[in-house]
């Protein structure tokens, strides 16, 4: 059986002393381009202690029940790569509300929050992202080059960001 982004599955999970393992459930975190280089896939380590849940790098899950846990659970950023023969049972799958949370756990756990804006200039097409969220994004963007711009920050140019904002052509030097 293939598991894909957001599945939830039973494994025998390590101890973070590798002493031992205990089956516990995991969500599935790794990308269909990861699992189309490697064989086994990445997980986020799932548990049912609550109370011990730090809300700045762990998330409560919303629908817990909906995604096949007994109790109510976590997911927290213990990853661990695992082959699918490990793999005891698919249980179900997160929410794509609880995923996207799990996500924004993983990227400020591994402060990979400082760096996505690079990767996101790179390779994300903005023209097919929802427009509220680009409309977000340039809001933003815009509000951050004026703020360098009246600290002096010679990188901004404000003249640029006025004509494309008139929707005037550029002018050819």
């Amino acid at each position: 059986m293939a598991f894909r982004r957001g599945d939830v599955v039973l494994i025998p999970f390590p101890y973070t002393d590798l002493s031992a393992s205990k089956t516990r459930p995991a969500v599935v975190v790794s990308s269909d381009i990861y699992h189309a280089a490697r064989s086994e896939f990445l997980l986020a380590y799932v548990s049912s202690q609550i109370s011990q849940a730090n809300p700045t790098i762990d998330y409560v899950l919303a629908d817990w029940a909906a995604a096949g846990l007994l109790k109510p659970s976590f997911a927290w950023p213990k990853v661990a790569a695992v082959e699918p023969a490990l793999v005891v049972y698919r249980v179900g799958a997160l929410s794509a509300r609880d995923l996207l949370e799990v996500d924004r756990c993983l990227r400020r756990a591994m402060a990979l929050v400082e760096t996505a804006l690079g990767d996101v200039l790179a390779e994300v097409d903005l023209t097919v992202q929802p427009a509220a969220a680009v409309q977000a994004l340039a809001e933003k963007s815009v509000a951050a080059a004026v703020s360098f711009a009246s600290a002096g920050e010679p990188d901004v140019d404000l003249d640029r960001l006025r004509e494309l904002l008139s929707g005037q052509p550029e002018e050819s030097s």
